[in-house]
């Protein structure tokens, strides 16, 4: 599935393009298309929870985790003065997913026709995941016949980037309008920026580096293919619109635990200027 999906993609790619030029070569309306295109992207990124779960606090992820917090002598008083009775880590986080992303980038393409061009693109985002751990309370005056449980947030933040190499290939072109289909091939980093725990307003950081690579946070490239489809308006005779969706099938990776295919999913709004 995944090998027969990213050749898919891989001979879209490289012949696609030639073939389109080559069925448009005559049309008059080529002589009159800009050869480069250069833009920014804004949009949104739904990434896939692949990775998200090492932000979880657990020991399996990080031997600097939530329990190891709570065990630090030197946070005792603090504990102890905010939770005001004997205090345990009871769960963590179940299922930790990514937040809705901010991507952006820039855009740089050549138009080999009216009809179909290739483009390279980098775009940026931070992503985070955010969600509760429960620390069970042991008040002796609760009479209840559940004990006392708090929640409290858990957070981690990442950067991403992914850089998509492919082509545009037009199914429809009127007037000002152009819709087109794309199919690209992409490489990704993912880095982990920081992972922590708030009580009482404090942040309490995770750490997931070695004490000999202090500097050295958790990171991986991974790659991938995808498709998708947009729509262009012509603004002037330089400047045109581009809303597009990108369904990305890609290996994302944080450390050699955690990695796998998955698929994440884009829109995009991009700004584009003919030369």
């Amino acid at each position: 599935m995944k090998s027969k999906f990213l050749s898919f993609i891989l001979y879209s790619i490289l012949f696609t393009p030639m073939l389109s030029a080559q069925d448009w070569a005559d049309k008059k309306e080529d002589k009159k298309t800009p050869t480069f295109v250069f833009g920014v992207n804004v949009g949104t990124l739904f990434a896939n929870n692949n990775t998200a779960s090492i932000y979880d606090g657990s020991e399996k992820n990080s031997s600097y985790g939530i329990q190891y917090i709570l065990d630090l002598p030197q946070n005792t008083t603090f504990f102890d003065t905010y939770f005001n009775q004997s205090y345990s880590l009871e769960e963590l986080p179940l299922n930790p997913t990514y937040k809705t992303a901010l991507d952006i980038g820039i855009h740089a393409g050549i138009n080999i026709s009216r009809n179909s061009s290739i483009f390279v693109e980098i775009n940026m985002a931070n992503l985070s995941v955010e969600q509760l751990f429960t620390i069970l309370i042991d008040d002796p005056t609760n009479l209840a016949i559940e004990p006392n449980y708090e929640q409290l947030p858990i957070i981690g933040e990442e950067k991403r980037i992914n850089i998509n190499l492919g082509t545009q290939l037009s199914f429809f072109y009127k007037g000002k309008t152009n819709l087109y289909w794309s199919f690209f091939g992409n490489f990704n980093r993912i880095q982990l920026e920081r992972n922590y725990i708030v009580i009482d307003g404090k942040e309490f950081e995770i750490r997931h580096t070695l004490p000999q690579q202090p500097n050295t946070k958790p990171n991986g490239i991974g790659y991938g293919g995808g498709t998708g489809v947009g729509v262009k308006y012509k603004l002037s005779e330089t400047l045109t619109t581009d809303l597009a969706y990108n369904f990305y099938y890609i290996k994302t990776s944080i450390n050699d635990n955690l990695q796998g295919f998955g698929i994440n999913h884009g829109v995009t709004l991009r700004l584009l200027w003919n030369q």
